[in-house]
């Protein structure tokens, strides 16, 4: 499991020391295609990294009238999913569900913390590649709504300056 967390896009490059340490407190588990590793507004309590497969960050939308989950990330091998767990209200903003078999490694975030405390240099790096996370997935949200910002403009649903035509 070591090996997994060290070709990670959080725990790249730690020393054999640190990822015994990490390894002691991860969890490896399974999903089934189709499977839900965590749901929109769920406590947010773990972190997780894709060992295998495809993971899809989800969010509900109303389709033709029926709830449906729609894709916004897929997440391979070496990604992370949950550092809502590392961001206060600890909710998860996104549904997580297995695009096909998958496997994971779920990392309780208070032993974490305990690990990022004892050994200050890992704690910096985990943080500032945490970071990198959270802002790859803002601008992937800031993205996916220009694109629907501007198709509503191209329809003429609202003027430039937000106000209903017609």
């Amino acid at each position: 499991m070591d090996q997994a967390l060290r070709r990670s896009e959080l725990f790249a490059d730690l020393d054999e020391d640190q990822s015994e340490r990490l390894a002691e407190i991860a969890q490896p588990l399974s999903l089934k295609a189709g499977e839900y590793l965590f749901l929109l507004g769920d406590f947010a309590d773990r972190l997780f990294i894709v060992v295998e497969g495809r993971v899809e960050a989800c969010f509900p939308l109303n389709i033709s009238g029926e709830i449906q989950d729609v894709a916004v990330e897929s997440k391979l091998p070496g990604s992370t999913l949950g550092w809502s767990a590392f961001v206060k209200p600890h909710r998860f903003t996104l549904s997580a569900r297995a695009a096909e078999p998958s496997r994971v490694i779920s990392i309780p975030r208070q032993e974490l913390l305990e690990i990022l405390e004892a050994d200050p240099e890992l704690g910096k790096e985990f943080l500032m590649r945490l970071n990198q996370v959270i802002g790859r997935r803002l601008l992937t949200i800031q993205a996916l709504w220009a694109r629907e910002l501007q198709r509503v403009l191209d329809a003429g649903l609202v003027g430039v300056h937000g106000i209903a035509q017609g």
